[in-house]
């Protein structure tokens, strides 16, 4: 057998590395922006049919070691179906006892914050102008996107005013502009703000359907996951027991700071259910065929 290191050989070297790196590769179920820039996004409606009166849901998450862990004293339906009732939490309850031991402005301090429950919204999105690996069109495909409690409250004072109406519309609600400047713990989205133009979410009776076969597969309690409250007590133990460990990592809930965090529970969100067949319309003017479509909804 010759030792000689060909360039085939080379080739399919870089083959195995690419697989093996892409095997320790956590993949998000959430939308995020790429880099700096404005990502245009269209916030779609609470879907009847999950019994959503709410255009989010909203859930309490811990971090440690750049660990997303659902906390445990609140109710949600997981993964598998099961509600998860509300229950002591150990992370909340060991946030609570460095708190009530320390003083303010110490490290220990700092430590309870940033293991105290952050409040967390998911919604439903279009992306707009959004490409698949491959440079095909992939707008009609709706995303998860995680938000937190400024953003949240920018909603709710739009809604509260009333000057931007029915932003939900998908017949002439408004885009969200999501400006977003600097990386890591810097980024800022302060910018942001809903488009003073109003627009149906599609034009195109191809993309609306293909997004009405889609929504049927996003349920959000595919993203939860609960783990035990052993396993939360191992995840504290580890983390207080190295020596070299600093301060976990928490998301910013600052509109200017607000951080993407990590999230290892969910799985791709399209892989969950099977989607119905597309709402079968009659042959009509295009007009028309949008408005049996959005009424479908």
């Amino acid at each position: 057998m010759s030792n000689e290191f060909t360039n085939d050989d080379f080739t399919s070297m870089l083959g195995e590395m690419e697989r093996e790196q892409q095997h320790g590769t956590f993949q998000s179920p959430y939308w995020r922006p790429s880099g700096e820039g404005n990502y245009p996004i269209r916030i779609l409606t609470p879907l009847k049919q999950f019994g959503e009166k709410l255009f989010y849901q909203k859930q309490k998450m811990h971090y440690i070691n750049n660990r997303a862990y659902y906390c445990l004293n609140q109710t949600l339906k997981d993964k598998n179906g099961n509600i998860h009732e509300a229950e002591n939490c150990p992370i909340c309850a060991k946030s609570k006892q460095i708190y009530n031991t320390s003083t303010k402005g110490t490290e220990d301090w700092s430590i309870a914050g940033s293991l105290r429950a952050k409040d967390r919204y998911v919604s439903r999105i279009i992306v707009r102008g959004k490409k698949t690996p491959d440079g095909q069109d992939d707008e009609a495909k709706p995303e998860f996107w995680e938000f937190g409690t400024k953003i949240h409250g920018y909603f709710f004072d739009q809604i509260k005013m009333g000057e931007a109406g029915n932003f939900l519309s998908l017949k002439e609600g408004r885009d969200f502009n999501l400006l977003k400047k600097g990386s890591g713990r810097n980024t800022d989205y302060s910018g942001s703000s809903l488009s003073m133009k109003q627009s149906p979410v599609f034009s195109d009776t191809e993309k609306l359907k293909k997004l009405l076969t889609e929504l049927p597969k996003m349920d959000y309690s595919q993203l939860v996951e609960f783990v035990s409250a052993d396993e939360m007590k191992k995840a504290l133990d580890e983390m207080f027991s190295a020596s070299t460990e600093t301060a976990t990592t928490a998301p910013q809930t600052s509109f200017a700071t607000e951080k993407d965090p990590l999230d290892p529970f969910g799985s791709n969100s399209g892989d969950v259910s099977v989607a119905p067949s597309a709402p079968v319309v009659e042959e009509k003017k295009e007009e028309d065929d949008i408005d049996s479509l959005l009424n479908m909804i």
